[in-house]
């Protein structure tokens, strides 16, 4: 028999895809639904925990639970311990080119501590679905230096991401990539795009890649549905 709080979310699926339960309902407190259920609250509080993390519930302080959803969503999940997988985001999901265009140090804030040889950047914007989904769980901006800019048609005329363009151009490889991780507050375009609501909490992760000698290959700002994305790290110290 599967857990309690297993089975707890198991009805509660049942109950929506019945249409007992609908999108948008909100759902009793925990300490009322435990009481209907005849449940502890720890077991609601785990099978609530559970069915937020699977794309169905949505819980808020001062706003209460709601269905947001009829059955779990695909969420795409990021293990890294190495830089092949660190950068597995690009060769397991889709990126719909939508923009490739120039702008320069000034006008983005990410780029102002950058060089790039002109003080020109290739911008290219896009979003990232998973395979067979049409919402993008992801928004992607990629800022490319000068000295390798070259690669605009090869972007217009393949599948290629970013990075495997200069690496394919320009005989380079990754060698080293940072990353810094926050929370940012979804903007009116993101929201549509993703199917969120404007100033809803996203995830941002600014990437910055460097092939031989420490030469910065690209500047690479995504924002992702957070229902959606999972990121596990597993770093072992040799």
């Amino acid at each position: 028999m599967s857990a309690l709080y297993r089975q707890i979310c198991e009805q509660i699926l049942q109950q929506i895809s019945s249409g007992e339960r609908k999108v948008g309902d909100r759902l009793a407190p925990e300490s009322e639904f435990a009481s209907e259920m005849g449940v502890s609250r720890s077991t609601i509080r785990m099978a609530f925990n559970e069915l937020e993390s699977i794309g169905v519930l949505r819980r808020r302080k001062r706003a209460g639970t709601e269905i947001i959803a009829t059955k779990p969503q695909p969420k795409f999940s990021m293990s890294t311990s190495s830089i092949n997988e660190l950068l597995s985001i690009g060769h397991d999901t889709e990126f719909q080119l939508e923009s490739i265009t120039t702008v320069h140090s000034s006008d983005v804030s990410s780029l102002r501590d950058q060089h790039s040889e002109t003080d020109f950047w290739l911008e290219v914007s896009g979003s990232r679905t998973m395979k067979n989904e049409s919402t993008p769980f992801g928004i992607n901006q990629v800022y490319v230096p000068a000295r390798f800019a070259g690669i605009e048609p090869l972007l217009e005329s393949t599948d290629f991401s970013v990075f495997q363009a200069i690496e394919q151009a320009f005989n380079v490889s990754v060698c080293r990539v940072t990353q810094l991780t926050s929370i940012v507050q979804c903007s009116e375009k993101d929201a549509h795009t993703m199917g969120l609501k404007v100033g809803t909490s996203v995830l941002q992760i600014d990437a910055t890649l460097y092939v031989q000698e420490d030469t910065l290959m690209e500047l690479s700002v995504a924002r992702f549905d957070p229902s959606r994305f999972n990121l596990y790290t597993d770093v072992a110290i040799k």
